[in-house]
């Protein structure tokens, strides 16, 4: 990436400096007001060759030519390089004749002689431009293709025969004796977790609904595991449960809270809640921590983040903060 911001601020400069061989100026500097007017002179041709490259590559190809608006690209260029042709043209008359009021540098170049020298610099820079887009395209095809293939890899390493698993946690259910409904309970609910992360939660969006029930398996099977001194409250409240959103949204959220969680003697808490009302969904997690130990960020946290950006992008917020032994989270999104 640097080599190539350098290899085109190396062909700027090259540009630049063909641009003062076509114009040629001469001018006897013989005094320090002199030699400062010649500088400014420099400065301002610069500025104004500047401006044209920059215009082109920053305006006029990602508003026209990238669009495929050829025939506005072209008229645009042409307008660019005219008003580069007139202000070389008269910036030397100015600078010395109004600004300075000293002798005027002397060109050799004239006003075709600065539009072809335009109109090639603008061409030129143009194509570099497209190369370089295009190679960085090809380069973010490659790493796709890639991540594809690397996903594709670690699912199929830790794909396990869903068959095979269900039929052994059926016997397990089996073998578990009739009084402990306890037991039989968390096996149904596990089984409940693991057929929707298999089958139900691989699509795009799922009714909000089927999350909602997910969410309630998962904190009542993490219920079961916690001691006395762990308080988890669950409250939902939804108008229309046929409402999309994307699967497991909201869980790396649930999953931290019980993953990071306080574990001292006193109350543990853990208080999620979630309330729909017009498409609109408002989702809250709290719980209790201690200090003494950091709560990271975390790869589920982050994969969280970015799939709402991709999903969601302006249509959600997300705040997450830690204060008075307390870690926060709020989200809100419009399905």
């Amino acid at each position: 990436m640097y080599l190539k911001r350098y290899t085109y601020y190396l062909l700027f400069f090259a540009a630049y400096i063909g641009a003062l061989v076509i114009e040629k100026p001469v001018y006897s500097v013989k005094t320090v007001q002199a030699c400062f007017s010649y500088m400014f002179t420099v400065i301002v041709h610069f500025s104004i060759f500047t401006l044209l490259i920059r215009v082109n590559n920053l305006f006029l190809i990602p508003n026209l030519l990238e669009k495929r608006l050829f025939s506005a690209y072209i008229a645009g260029l042409i307008g660019l390089v005219l008003l580069y042709t007139f202000l070389t043209g008269h910036y030397n008359m100015f600078i010395h004749g109004v600004l300075f009021h000293d002798k005027p540098i002397g060109t050799s170049s004239g006003f075709w002689a600065n539009f072809v020298y335009g109109l090639c610099c603008t061409v030129i820079t143009a194509m570099l431009y497209i190369t370089q887009k295009w190679s960085e395209r090809e380069e973010q095809v490659k790493n796709i293709q890639i991540n594809q293939l690397q996903t594709e890899l670690k699912y199929l390493r830790s794909q396990i025969n869903p068959h095979f698993l269900f039929n052994g946690l059926n016997t397990i259910y089996g073998s578990i004796s009739m009084s402990n409904t306890e037991a039989r309970d968390m096996m149904v609910q596990f089984s409940d977790l693991l057929r929707y992360n298999l089958y139900e939660a691989d699509v795009d969006m799922i009714e909000l609904e089927k999350e909602i029930k997910y969410m309630k398996n998962y904190v009542a099977l993490q219920k079961a595991r916690s001691n006395e001194n762990m308080e988890v409250t669950l409250n939902v409240d939804y108008k229309d449960g046929g409402v999309k959103i994307a699967p497991l949204i909201f869980m790396a959220f649930v999953e931290n809270a019980f993953k990071y969680v306080s574990r001292g003697d006193s109350i543990n808490s853990i208080i999620i809640t979630l309330n729909e009302k017009n498409g609109q969904i408002d989702f809250t997690c709290d719980n209790s921590y201690d200090e003494s130990e950091a709560i990271p960020g975390g790869i589920g946290l982050n994969n969280a983040e970015r799939r709402l950006e991709l999903l969601y992008k302006e249509r959600y917020t997300l705040d997450i903060k830690k204060e008075q032994n307390i870690y926060h989270v709020h989200l809100t999104l419009v399905a």
